[in-house]
């Protein structure tokens, strides 16, 4: 029976076969930048090709002689050498020179389906749908293998809160990652949620390449559930990053987004509490002031005052009438004594009158009736003429 290769044999023996290839140790290769980063002055960077990739680096790279801008989706011409990473079992180039041939079919693509659904306001900030300051019910989209659920559950889980995570495990990568990311997007819209999260931890830009998909893309538009991308590191932007109504880098993050509002719920409900104290002790106030008005028109308006209006106003009434009768009587008073006096004239007048009258017969004064017969005509003397007349008893 044959002896097996000890995993350091098989890495020696994969290492020695490279080097001493001469077309490993002279490379020149093909292919569209990705996975493009700067790392201790190291460049690091990715060769793709449909769904095949490469890793490559260029050491100490501010020092070499490349006079172009890397950027991903540019078509590249590398040579360098082939070497053999005994810690992560990959095959790395080694690159020595890079020259530009242009932007790649891929990206173009990429580019161009960038810009249609910009342009069609899928991107834009007016239709992003808010995320609620305490959601409940979180859809979490992911795989269950991942780390992503891990990391996101552990945050959420370091305050006190009444949420509920719908797990909806779903491949992350590949050909069929599409159609189940879409269907999942889907079935969680139609239940209710508060908001649905779609994470994975960071990886190569073909590995996020599935959320630059375009059924992905129009679902998350259409999806009346506010929905959380967390599907990469900084570096890392896709068209669900665009889309959706909240891009983070992490599924920590993620967990730290939604958990951030309990967090701080014991303040937020302090200054709820506080904000409230100030309303009611406002209204209160306001009734204050409100009843004292009252009790004031009360005041005015009881009907004593009333009362005291009124005995005023017939005091004053009284004093009038008083001050008038007074007056009248004066008056009437003076009268009175103005028509005795005038009374009394009269009547010293009359008895002056009366005084003045004479009775005469046969040319003599009469002054008593038995000095006159029947039948005597006399003359009756007044203040104002004199009279004739004849006795006819007597």
């Amino acid at each position: 029976m044959r002896k097996p290769l000890s995993v350091k044999q098989f890495n020696e023996y994969f290492k020695s076969n490279i080097k001493h290839d001469p077309i490993f140790q002279n490379l020149y290769i093909n292919g569209q930048l990705s996975n493009i980063r700067v790392n201790n002055s190291h460049l690091y960077f990715s060769l793709k090709e449909d769904n095949e990739i490469i890793d490559c680096v260029i050491y100490y790279f501010e020092d070499k002689d490349i006079n172009f801008d890397f950027e991903e989706g540019i078509d590249v011409n590398v040579k360098g050498n082939v070497f053999y990473n005994n810690y992560s079992s990959r095959i790395i180039i080694s690159a020595k020179e890079v020259s530009e041939v242009g932007i790649s079919e891929n990206y173009k693509k990429f580019l161009d389906m960038k810009e249609e659904f910009r342009k069609l306001g899928y991107f834009d900030e007016i239709n992003k749908k808010a995320i609620p300051k305490y959601p409940k019910k979180v859809g979490l989209i992911t795989s269950k293998d991942g780390a992503a659920v891990i990391d996101f559950i552990s945050v959420i889980n370091q305050k006190a809160n009444d949420i509920n995570i719908f797990l909806y495990p779903v491949k992350v990568q590949g050909l069929e990652s599409s159609n189940l990311i879409k269907q999942a997007i889907c079935d969680l819209d139609h239940k209710n949620l508060d908001v649905i999260v779609i994470t994975r931890g960071g990886g190569s830009n073909e590995d996020l390449s599935t959320f630059n998909n375009r059924d992905i893309v129009e679902a998350v538009f259409d999806a009346k559930t506010p929905i959380i991308s967390a599907i990469g590191h900084k570096i890392d932007l896709t068209l669900l990053d665009l889309v959706s109504d909240l891009s983070l880098q992490t599924p920590t993050e993620a967990g730290s987004y939604i958990i951030a509002s309990y967090a701080n719920l014991e303040k937020d409900l302090d200054d709820v509490i506080h904000k409230m104290k100030q309303i009611i002790g406002a209204e209160i106030d306001s009734f204050e002031r409100n009843l004292l008005f009252l009790e004031r028109d009360l005041r005015s308006f009881h009907p004593l005052n009333n009362l005291n209006n009124i005995e005023l106003e017939l005091s004053f009434i009284k004093k009038e009438l008083d001050t008038k009768l007074k007056n009248s009587l004066s008056i009437n008073e003076n009268r009175l004594k103005l028509i005795k006096s005038n009374l009394d004239h009269q009547n010293d007048v009359i008895n002056i009158k009366k005084s003045m009258i004479f009775v005469k017969a046969k040319d003599k004064n009469i002054y008593s009736a038995k000095s006159l017969d029947v039948g005597d005509k006399i003359i009756l003397g007044f203040s104002d003429g004199d009279v004739k007349a004849e006795i006819i008893d007597g």
